[in-house]
């Protein structure tokens, strides 16, 4: 069955599909590097936290294990400073890999970005969107322009 005819069964209905589709190729021998991380965080922060059940969960305990081994890449997360957590912890796994992933792509963004792209994923997970959630990433987001302006 080829891509058109897959089209045409499924139409815009399986969304999912092109997403998922381009997700990262497995690295080769199945040895993780950073190279291939930098990539897989940067296609985890275009996905819900419940999209491509067959991908994602096996990217983010992937991409974790790498980090939490690196001897180059710490990041430290004070949960006060994110009050989302608070709602959503399940979120803290994207957070670490957003934070990482600045320092594998050797930039620094202000933690404000941070914030709307963590948000953006939590948007993304249908089930876990709801006005409590809003409220904490807009008070997380004002304290991160604070910070911000700090620096």
């Amino acid at each position: 069955m080829g891509w058109m005819s897959t089209w045409w069964l499924w139409g815009p209905w399986c969304w999912t599909c092109w997403t998922c589709a381009d997700a990262p190729a497995w690295p080769a021998h199945g040895e993780a590097n950073a190279r291939w991380v930098r990539e897989a965080i940067a296609w985890r922060m275009k996905v819900g936290l419940n999209d491509c059940p067959d991908i994602v969960p096996a990217l983010d305990a992937w991409t974790l294990e790498w980090l939490s081994q690196s001897k180059d890449i710490h990041v430290d997360v004070e949960t006060a400073e994110w009050p989302f957590l608070a709602y959503a912890p399940e979120l803290q796994s994207v957070l670490v890999q957003r934070l990482a992933w600045d320092v594998l792509s050797f930039k620094k963004t202000s933690d404000e970005e941070v914030v709307r792209d963590v948000r953006a994923v939590a948007k993304r997970s249908d089930a876990l969107w709801d006005d409590a959630l809003k409220r904490a990433f807009d008070n997380a987001e004002g304290l991160a322009k604070r910070r911000d302006a700090q620096r």
